[in-house]
């Protein structure tokens, strides 16, 4: 946990995600102050900060004890595998914008809403649109003091369905909408994979990704197709 204002010195590889982030902001928007101004920021820049962000809240009809779901979002970083690095370099070689191995990930929790409407000013909001306000997850959880309780999404993967949600699905592979597979190591069974997330203290997240099998045919660049090394006189 943490005082507001904090002036704890940060670690060297967060020191310079901020350093750049101020280098970005200060070209893209001259006229705004990207850290002291969170309403003038894009809510993608708020996610690449690497600190949980709210993405949306609104008041939950279901309960009875004056609720409001509150969606955090965060930025983290994904284990290195054959599939991705080779995602990385397609993305750079065709130019694509924002490559990288890392994953946007949610999580939500319920929040009393007369809180909520005195923190965020309303029982429903998204920061996800345009010229919306943005805030991070230390707005709700800093304590009376003044403390702030540092907060992270921690992602868990495996091959169960959560029991208590009656519409989670698998994941699913954004770029070609099909289902993620991997080898359960239980059985040695090809299964689909389901994504567990919660937001908890940042000191105790600790990922537990399951890494995909890898896709039927093989992944190529659109400029270099997969090529039959066989018939081209290459082969030794």
């Amino acid at each position: 946990m943490r005082r507001m204002p904090s002036s704890l010195p940060m670690s060297n590889h967060y020191h310079t995600r901020l350093t750049r982030l101020r280098i970005w902001a200060s070209s893209t928007y001259p006229t705004f102050n990207l850290f002291s101004n969170m309403g003038n920021t894009s809510y993608q820049s708020s996610l690449e900060t690497g600190k949980v962000v709210i993405r949306k809240w609104w008041f939950n009809q279901n309960s009875e004890k004056n609720q409001c779901s509150v969606q955090f979002q965060q930025q983290v970083e994904k284990p290195t595998s054959n599939n991705s690095v080779e995602d990385v370099l397609i993305s750079i070689e065709q130019g694509s914008q924002g490559f990288g191995n890392t994953t946007n990930v949610t999580a939500i929790r319920s929040y009393n809403a007369d809180r909520i409407a005195e923190l965020l000013g309303s029982t429903i909001g998204d920061c996800t649109a345009p010229g919306a306000t943005q805030h991070f997850a230390d707005i709700l959880y800093t304590m009376e003091d003044g403390t702030i309780v540092d907060t992270g999404v921690e992602v868990t993967e495996n091959f169960t369905k959560n029991p208590y949600s009656t519409s989670q699905t698998p994941k699913v592979n954004p770029k070609t909408g099909e289902i993620v597979t991997a080898v359960n190591p239980v059985n040695g069974a090809l299964m689909p994979v389901y994504r567990h997330t919660k937001l908890t203290s940042a000191g105790l997240v600790e990922h537990s990704f399951v890494i995909p099998s890898k896709t039927a045919g093989t992944q190529s660049s659109p400029a270099n197709p997969k090529v039959n090394v066989a018939n081209t006189g290459l082969a030794s």
